[in-house]
């Protein structure tokens, strides 16, 4: 009996420690009714979404929700009230959950929901942790995965996969490839240093950054290779954007101590197919043959396939 005595006397003791749990743990706990009216929220979410204390009880739960995702969350609260789990984890993995702070910007968070009841009445509770700096040193670890480190281009491995993912959303229009080629770059290591020759690989880069439009795609391919996709222009236009490119390059001076203003060149292969007879690895290949076909003509030219015909459809000297 003196057992049975012993352990009902901490009942009321562990009301008082579930109180102070909610109230000073770290993460954010926010409960919302049938109609998602806030009901319950501690501290800490007032402290993730840059509330005073006690102002976010009685409010909708929208106030926390970027606007664009409130029928999105509707429905989830929806689906999961009429589920069998009574807990699920959001935003953990590849996805993350958006909340809205009283200031309007936007917080990554990560959020376990639980289904359960207060007064008799169904109540879901939300456990909320602030994992925006995860996400953006998750975000930071991809784009160095991805870009290469001298230029801030995608690297190889990331243009395929963004063409290929371009490939997937576009049904309609030319694509065109082109690959460039710094013309005699072992003549500027050579001649001025491998210093020299970082900065004309870091010019071109720059060059053919701001002469593209928004949805096309540059990478260095490697060395002194750079590739560039277009999506949707004609034959015409994606000539003229390459010309423009090498144009620009070819008037670029580099002026180093001891040294009269020199100018560089590129040559440049253009790979131009329909969706219809497109594919990522025969463009790259012809691109590379037309590239190929500007070395041997002379260097500081273009030279445009269109496939999947064989012959050289435009020259440029």
């Amino acid at each position: 009996m003196k057992k049975r005595a012993s352990i009902a006397s901490l009942i009321p003791d562990s009301q008082d420690i579930y109180r102070k749990i909610v109230f000073e743990i770290a993460d954010g706990i926010v409960g919302i009714d049938s109609h998602g009216t806030i009901r319950l929220c501690n501290p800490a979410a007032e402290t993730i979404f840059g509330w005073q204390t006690g102002e976010l009880v009685g409010k909708p739960l929208e106030l926390l929700l970027p606007e664009r995702i409130h029928s999105f969350h509707q429905r989830l609260v929806s689906d999961f009230q009429s589920g069998e789990t009574d807990t699920r984890r959001m935003g953990q993995r590849s996805a993350t959950i958006v909340g809205r702070r009283r200031d309007g910007s936007e917080v990554n968070l990560g959020i376990t929901i639980l289904r359960t009841s207060a007064a008799g009445a169904p109540l879901l509770v939300a456990v909320i942790r602030d994992i925006s700096d995860h996400v953006r040193y998750q975000n930071d670890l991809k784009r160095l995965a991805e870009t290469d480190s001298l230029t801030g281009l995608l690297n190889r491995r990331a243009f395929r996969s963004s063409v290929l993912q371009s490939f997937a959303g576009q049904m309609e229009g030319c694509r065109s490839m082109a690959i460039f080629d710094l013309d005699d770059f072992k003549g500027v290591n050579d001649r001025f240093g491998h210093d020299a020759g970082d900065e004309v690989i870091s010019r071109f880069s720059d060059i053919l950054s701001s002469s593209i439009r928004g949805a096309d795609i540059a990478g260095r391919w490697g060395g002194e290779e750079f590739v560039l996709f277009l999506p949707n222009p004609a034959g015409a236009a994606a000539i003229a954007i390459v010309e423009r490119i090498r144009a620009n390059f070819a008037n670029a001076g580099f002026d180093w101590q001891g040294c009269l203003p020199v100018h560089f060149t590129v040559s440049a292969g253009l790979a131009t197919a329909s969706p219809t007879n497109c594919d990522f690895a025969d463009m790259i290949a012809t691109s590379d043959r037309a590239l190929y076909e500007a070395k041997r003509g002379g260097r500081d030219r273009l030279v445009a396939i269109r496939m999947p015909a064989e012959p050289l459809v435009h020259d440029v000297f």
